[in-house]
């Protein structure tokens, strides 16, 4: 369910916003704050702080997952024009589908360390991917799904809170890929190396962690969610 935006005063729905910074301060003002914003757009604190002081600009990506955020339109957060102020439901989808997709992102913390047990197993943000993009990768958007890491072992790989996006069609584990699988009910981001007897090594990339080792009898009681096909990082 997506979550209600609040509108903290009429002060919010006058014109007049001259810079992107003023009006992403506003942006960030109308949804709660800082965290708030950062939460629906589906980026760090310090990103969307970085915005607030003018240090840097988001992406195309990163605008239109704001404008839906906010209830805004992607035309107004660039340029600070529009035919109405600020609106507290956000676009029509049909604007954005016909050249981008919308990957569903999850409130699911997916460890790069030891495992960690799944959470609320439904979407609670949207990014979008240019449909492009998506054929020239030879992905389908339906088995595509988006969820947060937590960790440091797929370090310089994977860092803590990147963004993965995964295909949960691609299932079938081959060596050296980097997947996301569910053991023992707990979630973790793994690259993979299948042994000579059925068993299964889950390596890390950041060389302080040791492997670990899947013995054929244990393989079968993982499951696969999918492998991952992009890393969002924050630079």
């Amino acid at each position: 369910m997506k979550e209600k935006i609040p509108n903290n005063g009429s002060h919010l729905d006058e014109l007049g916003y001259d810079s992107f910074q003023d009006r992403i301060n506003m942006l960030s003002e109308k949804v709660g704050g800082t965290s708030a914003l950062a939460r629906l757009s589906g980026v760090s604190e310090s990103v969307v702080r970085k915005w607030k002081q003018g240090d840097s600009e988001p992406t195309l990506t990163r605008l239109l997952a704001l404008a839906e955020a906010g209830g805004v339109s992607v035309n107004w957060l660039v340029t600070g024009k529009t035919d109405n102020a600020p609106q507290t439901e956000a676009q029509p989808k049909d604007d954005i589908t016909k050249e981008f997709a919308m990957i569903p992102g999850y409130k699911i913390q997916v460890s790069a360390g030891p495992g960690t047990a799944p959470m609320e197993e439904e979407p609670t943000r949207f990014l979008a991917f240019r449909h492009k993009w998506l054929k020239y990768r030879g992905l389908n958007e339906k088995d595509l799904v988006l969820v947060f890491t937590r960790g440091d072992s797929m370090e310089p790989t994977i860092s803590d809170n990147n963004t993965l996006m995964i295909d949960t069609s691609q299932r079938d584990m081959i060596d050296g890929s980097i997947y996301v699988i569910r053991t023992d009910n707990h979630l973790v981001v793994k690259r993979v190396q299948k042994l000579i007897n059925k068993g299964l090594l889950l390596l890390s990339d950041n060389k302080d962690y040791k492997e670990q080792m899947i013995e054929p009898n244990e393989a079968n009681d993982l499951e696969v969610i999918g492998r991952v096909v992009w890393i969002g990082k924050d630079v």
